[in-house]
């Protein structure tokens, strides 16, 4: 059992990247893709409507904190711009806060005529609700019964000029004229 096999060792260890090829790789595609931008960049930045570059890097000698001439008189003209439109508009909501005020008068107005109606409406209802009084304060004495005859005559008995009598009963209906 001294026999070598020739199949080798059965689990091989495996190696990984070393950490000095991984930082070459890096190196070599920062620096070609630093060259492909240089060649390329102007054109990538014109399709996706960038700034140029010379827009972005550019530094002015000039002090940052003193503005220049040119630019106080931009600020002047932009400040007085901006007071002309405050005054548009304070006097826009001037007169909108007059028409309103006028067209609140002028509902007031029609609201108290029409209350107004109402009211004399309601009082010419109220005077047909109530009942009816007489004029006169003193009412018509009502004439007094005559108690009833003790016997009726005949009809034959009765003479044919006379006008027949009426049975007691209702009372007349008494008509004032």
């Amino acid at each position: 059992m001294t026999e070598t096999s020739e199949i080798g060792p059965l689990a091989r260890r495996r190696r990984g990247v070393a950490p000095g090829a991984f930082l070459i790789w890096i190196t070599l595609a920062a620096v070609g893709g630093a060259v492909v931008w240089a060649i390329y960049g102007d054109g990538v930045r014109s399709i996706l409507k960038l700034p140029p570059a010379s827009a972005h890097w550019a530094i002015t000698q000039t002090n940052q904190n003193q503005p220049t001439a040119t630019n106080l008189n931009e600020l002047v003209g932009l400040v007085k711009d901006l007071q002309a439109s405050q005054q548009r508009t304070a006097d826009d909501v001037r007169t909108t806060l007059q028409l309103l005020t006028s067209e609140q008068a002028a509902t007031q107005a029609a609201t108290k005529t029409v209350f107004d109606a109402m009211a004399a409406l309601q009082a010419k209802v109220d005077a047909l609700q109530r009942p009816m009084v007489p004029a006169t304060k003193n009412p018509t004495p009502v004439a007094a019964r005559k108690p009833p005859a003790a016997a009726r005559p005949s009809p034959e008995a009765t003479e044919p000029g006379q006008p027949e009598l009426e049975p007691p009963g209702a009372p007349a209906k008494l008509v004032p004229r």
